[in-house]
C-alpha cells in the first residue's frame, strides 16, 4: 500500500503556506451555490432539533441556511480552513476552528463531551479529505449527537484534496461501532435532498442515523 503520510503532510504545509491554501476564496466561491433553504427545511421537518453542530461547515452555508429556517435554533460549526472561517464570521456566524489531524483520540473523545448532547450533528463531505489514520477521530466527535447526517464521497468521485473516497457501506460499518445506525427517515432524507438543486454528491452520499447508545 502505498504511504501517503509524507505526501499527506507536504501538501498541509503547502496549504498552510502564505497565499497558497487550498480551500482559498476561489474554491469557495465555487462552492456557495445550492438550495441550502431548501435543505434546512427538510432537515429540521424530519429530525427537529434544538441545538444542531456542524462538522467541516466551511463557509457555513448550511448553518445559515437553519438558522433562518429556525431562528431559536442553537447552532455552531467548525472548520479548519482560516478562509472559510473568515467568510462564515462575515456571514454573523458561530464558526470556530477545529484540526482533527492535529488532535490525539483521547482529545477528540474529550471534545465530543465537553460539546454535551447534541440534537443533530451534520458532518457533509469532510471524511474524505482525512486520511483514514485520521477518520477515526471524526467519527469519535459524532458521539455527541442523537442524530447524525453523513455524507463523505464515494470511491472516484474526484475533488480537492481527497485522500479517503469509500463507499457508504463503510462508513455505515464504522459508525455502528460507535452507537450510530440508519434512521428511520434515512429513505425520506435521501428522496428529499434528491429532489432539490443541490450538488450531485449530497443527492449520492447523504444518509441519515441515529444512536442507540450501543457500541460494539
Amino acid at each position: 500500500m502505498l504511504d501517503l503520510g509524507p505526501w499527506y503532510v507536504a501538501r498541509l504545509r503547502k496549504r498552510w503556506a502564505p497565499g497558497t491554501e487550498a480551500y482559498d476564496e476561489h474554491f469557495w466561491e465555487l462552492h456557495d451555490t445550492g438550495d441550502w433553504q431548501g435543505f434546512a427545511g427538510l432537515v429540521l421537518r424530519l429530525f427537529p432539533a434544538s441545538s444542531l453542530v456542524d462538522i467541516g461547515c466551511g463557509q457555513g452555508a448550511a448553518i445559515q441556511a437553519l438558522g433562518r429556517v429556525d431562528p431559536a435554533l442553537v447552532l455552531r460549526g467548525f472548520d479548519d480552513s482560516p478562509t472559510a472561517i473568515a467568510r462564515a464570521r462575515a456571514r454573523h456566524l458561530r464558526v470556530d476552528s477545529l484540526d482533527i489531524a492535529a488532535m490525539s483520540r483521547p482529545q477528540a473523545r474529550a471534545f465530543a463531551r465537553e460539546m454535551g448532547s447534541v440534537d443533530l450533528l451534520l458532518c457533509l463531505e469532510v471524511a474524505e479529505h482525512l486520511p483514514a489514520w485520521h477518520s477515526g477521530k471524526l467519527l469519535d466527535l459524532f458521539t455527541c449527537a442523537r442524530r447524525l447526517i453523513f455524507s463523505a464521497a464515494h470511491p472516484n468521485q474526484g475533488g480537492t484534496m481527497h485522500v479517503n473516497e469509500r463507499t457508504a457501506g463503510y462508513w455505515i460499518e464504522r459508525l455502528a461501532a460507535r452507537g450510530f445506525r440508519l434512521s428511520s427517515r434515512d429513505g425520506d432524507l435521501r428522496a428529499g435532498v434528491a429532489s432539490l438543486a443541490m450538488a450531485p454528491w449530497y443527492k449520492d452520499n447523504i444518509h441519515a442515523f441515529e444512536r442507540t447508545g450501543r457500541t460494539s
